[in-house]
């Protein structure tokens, strides 16, 4: 390193998915020296949430082939789970691809970041500050970060790349059922399930991914019981199909409407060969949905949020093939039960059991007995639950997008303040920037985001 050169100081606020391939393609795409600090409390980078499970149930919901976070390095994931052994395996696989667990996928982040890192160690430096931001602060041409922890660091550009918050309670919890230790609140947590026993009956609140991983893990662990699964509509994550992302699904007149954008999804569906089937129309609006997203007038992506988002999502994040035939055999051996309806209190019972007071839809509420609850509804869709986010907000230094999922942000991840301004050296990247873009949330499309834009992050191209 030049005597001269003064490195670009980088401070990376979450070290999860998103936080880690950022660094990579921050290296990757950096040609002077790059000092990096990493923000993250947990104890490994490249994990976050996702890919923190140990358990071998929990698998990735795309094939490995689809996981590469470079562009041009065709198979690089999948040659690493072999050269690793964790491939081939036969529980893994099947005719669409290898499905191997979230936990193996997390090593794999980390250990691109560990080589990218020791190719350019004569240039670049990371530090993985065990903590997180409490403020982040414009001043004097830079930006000063304090740490939960009390550090003070200064950076000359900050990415904000940590997840939403932990979800509140759906609803109100009686005395003593928060202690009981028949509530599950947080489904990752180690051993979240180990309490519950091999015939107790089950009251899942959520049907989504969350909801998945749980009914297979139970079941893996020997679970017998009956499993009551409840959400508003009773939408269950999708079966993959076929995978195809080249149709062009939105023609020469794009939408303006949120029944322009459900009309188009239909009339593509109904129109496309049924050897294909519906899954190469949704994904190949993925491909699309940055540019249609952008021209639909606010009230309108308001409009898609209220009424379509839940029936995206469950056609957008699909399942391994795994977990559905696990949920399909549940579902046909009568041990789970996938009901429309709402919970809207949790109290004590007199037996000690949990009594949930389940509300269907458009029905009366009835009081039932469970003897767990686990809570699968989510992450947290309000950002500024978030602590920091709330201060960037108060502060004017961000506002959030037009559809209240996330922080608003241009099309290069400039955090945009509340004047719709790009701040100079403010990025946010992954999950939360969703409401900016249309969908920001699967690990391609973020790797791919990240390395189309990192180097205006590294240029400050405003």
């Amino acid at each position: 390193m030049p005597p001269t050169s003064s490195p670009l100081r980088l401070a990376i606020v979450g070290g999860g998915f998103t936080g880690a391939v950022l660094a990579i393609h921050a290296v990757r795409a950096s040609t002077g020296p790059l000092d990096i600090v990493v923000l993250e409390p947990r104890p490994e980078l490249g994990r976050g949430v996702a890919y923190s499970t140990r358990d071998p149930n929990h698998r990735i919901n795309v094939p490995s082939d689809r996981l590469d976070i470079v562009t041009g390095e065709t198979g690089a994931a999948t040659a690493w789970l072999h050269a690793q052994g964790i491939l081939p395996d036969a529980a893994c696989e099947d005719g669409t691809g290898a499905y191997v667990p979230r936990a193996d996928y997390g090593a794999y982040i980390g250990a691109v970041l560990t080589e990218t890192l020791a190719a350019a160690s004569d240039r670049v430096r990371l530090s993985h500050l065990r903590t997180t931001a409490a403020e982040v602060r414009g001043e004097a041409g830079a930006w000063q970060i304090l740490t939960q922890s009390g550090e003070r660091l200064a950076a000359d550009r900050v990415a904000l790349c940590f997840g939403h918050a932990v979800p509140a309670l759906p609803c109100r919890l009686g005395p003593g059922v928060a202690e009981s230790g028949r509530l599950v609140a947080d489904p990752w947590a180690a051993d979240a399930l180990a309490g519950i026993g091999p015939e107790a009956s089950v009251l899942v609140v959520g049907t989504g991914l969350t909801m998945a991983d749980v009914v297979t893990s139970l079941g893996a662990g020997g679970h017998r019981g009956p499993i009551t699964a409840v959400s508003r509509r009773g939408l269950l994550p999708k079966a993959h199909g076929l995978f195809r992302m080249d149709l062009d699904v939105v023609g020469t007149h794009p939408p303006a409407t949120a029944l322009d954008l459900l009309r188009l999804v239909r009339r593509q569906i109904a129109s496309v060969d049924p050897a294909l089937g519906w899954h190469p129309v949704v994904d190949s609006l993925r491909a699309a949905l940055p540019g249609l997203w952008s021209s639909l007038p606010a009230a309108e992506k308001r409009r898609v949020v209220r009424r379509l988002l839940p029936f995206w999502e469950v056609h957008r994040f699909r399942i391994a093939p795994q977990i559905a035939a696990a949920l399909t055999e549940a579902r046909a051996a009568g041990r789970l039960l996938v009901e429309r309806a709402a919970v809207t209190g949790l109290e004590l019972g007199a037996d000690g059991r949990i009594a949930a007071q389940v509300r269907p839809g458009g029905g009366e509420t009835t009081r039932r007995s469970f003897d767990a609850v686990v809570l699968c509804t989510g992450p947290e869709r309000d950002v500024s639950r978030n602590p920091l986010v709330a201060a960037l907000l108060a502060d004017g230094t961000a506002s959030l997008d037009a559809v209240g999922l996330g922080l608003a942000v241009d099309r290069r991840s400039h955090v945009l303040d509340r004047d719709g301004r790009p701040r100079p050296g403010l990025y946010a990247y992954g999950p939360m920037t969703r409401g900016s873009f249309g969908e920001m949330t699967g690990a391609p499309d973020i790797a791919q985001h990240i390395e189309r834009t990192v180097g205006d992050l590294l240029a400050e191209l405003i």
